[in-house]
């Protein structure tokens, strides 16, 4: 009898585990374009009526969005929404070594800039603060690549869609006997 009652409730646990919602955003000029939001990290949005509202994302149905169990937003009022963004495995390396190249050129730079104020050559000033300038875009792209900061879309550019993700893996269980 306990066994009978076992595969039922393992089984619909594994359900529950297997299937969540996640938040795609589809690029409108270029549908080729999409990311989707991380749902472990707390989400911002932005409503047209000018309401900021900060939280962990909770998913109601397709069409609604509660943050932090207590604010219900459809997204059909949605202007902006900032969130942490899903890379893959090639563009966090990417990211990672355009972070690690800005840390070895900061030095030179660093030594362009201060060797200039210090000999009074104006063409080291000028060059080490071109360097020091790419250097700061390179770790700026770096991170982004990384995913270590959150982004910001705005519905202008972006449209918001709820899709479904399976993020379990299915593992048959043995119907249990009579």
């Amino acid at each position: 009898m306990i066994r009978s009652c076992i595969y039922p409730v393992l089984l619909s646990l594994l359900c529950l585990a297997g299937y969540s919602q996640e938040i795609r955003l589809g690029h409108k000029l270029k549908p080729e374009k999409s990311s989707t939001i991380r749902l472990d990290k707390p989400i911002m949005v932005k409503t047209f009526d000018g309401v900021k509202v900060k939280g962990m994302l909770t998913i109601l149905d397709n069409e609604k969005l509660i943050l932090d169990g207590k604010d219900m937003i459809a997204l059909d009022e949605i202007m902006m929404i900032s969130g942490y963004v899903i890379r893959d495995s090639r563009e966090k390396a990417l990211g990672l070594g355009l972070t690690i190249g800005a840390g070895v050129v900061l030095p030179a730079a660093l030594y362009y800039f201060l060797g200039g104020i210090a000999w009074g050559i104006p063409n080291g000033v000028f060059v080490g603060t071109t360097i020091l300038v790419f250097d700061l875009l390179l770790a700026y792209a770096g991170t982004n690549l990384m995913g270590i900061y959150p982004r910001r879309f705005s519905t202008m550019n972006w449209k918001i869609a709820l899709s479904s993700a399976a993020t379990g893996i299915s593992i048959p269980l043995p119907l249990p006997s009579d």
